[in-house]
């Protein structure tokens, strides 16, 4: 029953610290581990008092001793929340000051990644390239910065059971570290005397209608942005850049609102077994490996991912590889400044979802599949009231995308599972309301309000605990106090005959410790008392052995004490 109560508190403190149940805030949640961690390495180490004489406790411990150092426990844990809410900022601080000194050059490229959307166009620089940063340490805000809202409601909770990809811009050319589009001549795209763009005319599946709402915060030109797999948008006019960059034509004084018309596909969409092929007379671009010993790389590491069979099974495998074998983070160090992709893959083996996103692109080419890297959004909230998906800055993404015969460009996202806030759309609840369109046409974020970082909450926590775990420590001193000595009591109000012996030994000038054993007191004294045999006998008889005490012996022993000269 040990064992089991012991992984039971592990399993219980595992789900706890995994985030589970999410309507428990994340300080709770911890405490709640710790706490189910601790009574079950209580209840495991829990075993039978032993009879056989060894020294033991005169007294069971009581709820005030359970209750004391659980609160002191809880206390020393808000303490060290604390700890851990408070010092990061200085730390980084600290650790940015020596990196600007001893390496300046990578001090200044990670300023300029964190310190985030620069004035004008940053999606892209005056070249239509985005090249991948060599260290990152991003900050995504909060700032909603697309609205999507479909047809009908059906098509509302359909989307809810599904992840939703929004596209913004896709990249097809991968050349020095950078994508970036085709050397292609803008094409002016004019709508159909019904209103309509068409965009893909052959692309099969389920077509699913929205309106999109978006700021126009990009004076370079501003992207067509929808549901992955974008095939009509009510619009008079775009520019077509690229396949995967089409230019919105000047917007109105409150940014963009059009309807479009998706077929998303997903490589989870498509059935076992599926003889689904790459597609054949593409561009060169969207095949293209970096070449000599890079590319050669890149293709071992392919074929050894993705095996032999159907490209379907391998893009699959491909996936999982990526999936399992690298890290998801928001800040890579780079250290040795190699190419971010080799880094990525042979050296640190972390990154955010344009580092999987890339990696999968070049991957699936390697396999001899057209691929692209997209960018958007993925996750959103859905308001059902007003039946508006929002999509916030935290929830920008990138992902693959590979050409399949038949399919047109399916998603293949290589980004773990649980990286990202979550991997479907959260449902708000009836009571929270939905940002206004009005909040997409600031171009900047607005500044948040001074805070204290979060330390009120494991501040208010850790005084508390520490309140209460005095006040229980100072309730149980009161109770059992401490003898002279420094030794429990064995229950009478005072041990008189010990104390009469101490007195008598100080005045004999060999004091006794309070941490000093009586017999090894007794065994060094250069003139051992005729009562010693008895006090030592007695003394450890009642203390350690269970011998109820005996009054006149007490009595005897104290007086002895005191005539000892």
């Amino acid at each position: 029953m040990r064992n089991l109560a012991l992984i039971v508190a592990v399993v219980a403190a595992y789900l706890l610290l995994r985030g589970h149940p999410e309507r428990i805030p994340e300080l709770p949640r911890t405490c709640l581990a710790v706490l189910a961690l601790v009574a079950g390495l209580g209840c495991w180490g829990r075993r039978p008092r032993p009879q056989d004489g060894r020294a033991l406790s005169r007294r069971q411990p009581g709820w005030l001793d359970h209750a004391a150092i659980g609160a002191a426990v809880l206390a020393l844990e808000c303490v060290f929340v604390l700890f851990l809410a408070a010092t990061p900022p200085p730390l980084e601080n600290m650790a940015a000051k020596l990196e600007s000194w001893w390496r300046p050059a990578a001090a200044a490229e990670r300023e300029s990644t964190a310190a985030g959307p620069p004035a004008g166009n940053w999606l892209w620089d005056d070249h239509r390239q985005r090249p991948l940063p060599r260290r990152t340490h991003l900050k995504p805000g909060n700032r909603p910065e697309v609205f999507l809202r479909p047809a009908d409601a059906a098509t509302g909770d359909a989307l809810l059971k599904r992840r939703i990809y929004v596209t913004a811009f896709a990249l097809g050319r991968y050349r020095d570290a950078a994508w970036s589009t085709r050397d292609t001549a803008p094409r002016d795209l004019r709508a159909a005397a019904d209103g309509w763009l068409r965009l893909d005319h052959g692309r099969r599946g389920e077509s699913i209608a929205c309106e999109v709402f978006h700021a126009a915060d990009h004076p370079a030109g501003n992207p067509l942005t929808g549901l992955q797999g974008l095939v009509a948008a009510e619009l008079p006019e775009l520019s077509g850049i690229d396949e995967g960059l089409r230019i919105l034509p000047e917007p109105a004084a409150d940014g963009y609102r059009y309807r479009t018309v998706s077929k998303p596909r997903s490589l989870d969409d498509l059935p076992p077994g599926s003889l689904a092929r790459p597609a054949t007379g593409v561009p060169s671009e969207w095949l293209a490996l970096p070449p000599g010993a890079p590319g050669d790389k890149l293709a071992a590491l392919a074929r050894a991912a993705a095996g032999d069979g159907p490209a379907l099974d391998q893009l699959r495998r491909l996936r999982g590889h990526l999936r399992t074998t690298l890290g998801y983070s928001l800040r890579t160090e780079n250290p040795r400044d190699l190419d971010p992709l080799e880094n990525f893959l042979f050296h640190e083996q972390r990154g955010h979802c344009e580092y999987f996103a890339s990696a999968g692109a070049l991957l699936a080419r390697a396999l001899g599949v057209p691929a692209r890297i997209a960018y958007g959004w993925a996750g959103g909230t859905y308001y059902e009231g007003s039946q508006l998906f929002v999509f916030r800055a935290r929830e920008a993404h990138a992902w693959t995308e590979v050409l399949l015969e038949g399919h047109g460009w399916t998603v293949l996202d290589a980004t773990p599972p649980g990286a990202l806030d979550r991997e479907l759309a959260r449902s708000a609840a009836p009571e929270e309301q939905p940002p206004t369109t009005a909040d997409l046409a600031a171009a900047e974020e607005t500044p948040a309000a001074p805070t204290d970082g979060g330390l009120t909450g494991p501040l208010l926590l850790a005084a508390g605990f520490v309140t209460g775990a005095l006040a229980l420590a100072l309730l149980r001193a009161r109770r059992h106090p401490l003898p002279e000595n420094g030794t429990p009591h064995p229950g009478s109000a005072a041990d008189a005959y010990l104390a009469a012996f101490r007195r008598a030994s100080q005045r004999h000038g060999r004091p006794l410790a309070g941490s000093r054993p009586l017999r090894r007191h007794l065994a060094e004294l250069p003139e051992v008392p005729p009562f010693a045999h008895e006090l030592q006998a007695y003394h450890y008889a009642v203390r350690y052995e269970g011998r109820q005490p005996d009054r006149r012996t007490e009595q005897r022993l104290r007086k002895a004490a005191e005539d000892w000269k």
